[in-house]
């Protein structure tokens, strides 16, 4: 039986409302180790210039370095630009990388999305997208797809791969998992409490996400990953 639309309505404006303040944003992610992620997007902007021109797309309430333009479809403390990825409000050739970390599953059509990012970046520029495989439903407002590894490499064939694979490993997909069913069992048919069983059970069995942090070096962590990641090139 689906949800009602007035609990997933209630659950959305909550969200919105509690990712205004930077801590409650974090508290209500259970933000989730990804080693391979965070070291791939450091090196991007490190060998950049300075003076280079980063976009975030979808970028929530961080700001991962002074020349990053931060875009989302809703106002947070740090976004510079409200728009919609599947129609960027910039000229061809604009941006030196562009960095989209768990977006696509919640835009309706993410062939149009890549499509925009190929066009506003240079060439010889940088494309960096992190998107879910092994993940449980997370409106925001939408969720309508997940990857597997070699199906984000699909979605982004017409850049060059430079590296791929799992960016959130078993574990992180096994806790995500385990945590929603224990709050669907504890819910008594109510979403708000089971999305608050989930935070609570996330936070207390948190520790042992630690594991990832050498299941995601193995080769062939990408079968059981929570998420998984393509860095490429646009072609000069």
């Amino acid at each position: 039986m689906p949800m009602p639309e007035s609990q997933l309505d209630l659950i959305s404006r909550i969200k919105r409302k509690l990712r205004q303040n930077l801590f409650l944003s974090y508290l209500i992610g259970c933000p989730y180790p990804a080693p391979r992620w965070n070291r791939c997007v450091k090196r991007l902007l490190h060998q950049l210039e300075p003076d280079a021109k980063v976009l975030d797309l979808g970028a929530g309430n961080r700001r991962r370095a002074p020349n990053v333009i931060n875009l989302e479809i809703e106002a947070t403390p740090e976004i510079d630009i409200i728009a919609d990825g599947h129609l960027l409000p910039f000229k061809d050739n604009t941006f030196d990388a562009v960095i989209s970390e768990a977006v696509l599953e919640h835009v309706h059509s993410p062939d149009t999305v890549v499509a925009e990012v190929y066009r506003v970046l240079k060439p010889g520029g940088y494309i960096c997208v992190a998107v879910p495989f092994l993940q449980g439903y997370h409106a925001s407002p939408h969720d309508y797809q997940r990857w597997t590894a070699s199906g984000i490499v699909q979605l982004c064939i017409a850049f060059t791969e430079i590296e791929s694979g799992a960016c959130a490993g078993p574990t992180t997909a096994l806790h995500w998992i385990f945590r929603e069913y224990v709050g669907l069992i504890c819910s008594f048919g109510s979403l708000l409490v089971a999305k608050a069983v989930s935070l609570l059970v996330g936070w207390l069995t948190f520790p042992f996400l630690l594991l990832d942090v050498l299941l995601c070096r193995h080769k062939d962590a990408h079968i059981l990953a929570s998420a998984v990641y393509f860095f490429g090139k646009k072609p000069d």
